[in-house]
């Protein structure tokens, strides 16, 4: 990774996953019939979505803390790849979709019902990333305010039309992108629009955060 602190950064970010923690535990005793998330159920764990740079590079930094070397590192970073070539063949499929005229609306939806397992999920279906785990996957289970539309688990008991506190998503995105762009201009490198860039999980693994990454030093020539 490359050598920059980060450290003030990175526990800004997780107090703003403490926040979230809370809110989530705030949804289920308001709502504790609803809310049915419980161990080793891991159907959100299946559902592809994408993380900020801020949360990529803490996911990223806390996988080589955690496995340095050894088999698990290994079949971590096995599932990865089969996961990252699934997310490419989907957002690919998204992006003809889109290029064909296909409402943005319906390839959202089309995108939400695909199941990729996700990389960091153990053989007994358990996250190995639980406690460090990114906030999108703190927030399943609880009814979500996307774009003005209500969002539902569909194991939990919401009913989506339903009248349910939601969780404003933007809001938490938004100082997730802040962070995300106080790394960038701390930085210095060439690349501005790492700081609005969204990769899933599995490329936030394997990914080598080092100064090329950032656009640091003279780009590298053409033959």
């Amino acid at each position: 990774m490359i050598d920059a602190d980060f450290s003030d950064i990175f526990e800004r970010y997780e107090a703003l996953c403490a926040e979230v923690d809370a809110v989530f535990q705030k949804v289920k005793a308001a709502c504790p019939e609803q809310v049915r998330c419980e161990v080793s159920c891991s159907d959100c764990c299946h559902a592809p979505f994408d993380v900020t740079l801020v949360e990529a590079l803490y996911l990223n930094k806390r996988f080589n803390e955690l496995f340095p070397k050894g088999d698990e590192r290994y079949r971590i970073t096995v599932a990865a790849n089969r996961s990252d070539r699934e997310h490419y063949r989907l957002k690919h499929k998204a992006w003809k979709a889109h290029g064909a005229g296909v409402p943005d609306e319906r390839i959202v939806e089309s995108f939400a019902a695909e199941r990729i397992r996700c990389a960091l999920l153990s053989q007994d279906e358990r996250c190995e990333f639980y406690d460090v785990r990114p906030v999108t996957c703190r927030l399943y289970g609880a009814p979500l305010n996307v774009g003005g539309k209500l969002r539902v688990c569909g194991k939990s008991g919401f009913q989506p039309g339903g009248k349910y506190p939601a969780v404003n998503i933007a809001r938490i995105q938004e100082r997730l992108f802040e962070l995300s762009r106080e790394i960038v201009e701390r930085v210095g490198g060439r690349f501005d629009y790492l700081q609005d860039m969204l990769v899933p999980v599995s490329m936030a693994v394997l990914t080598d955060y080092n100064d090329e990454f950032f656009g640091l030093g003279a780009p590298k020539k053409e033959d």
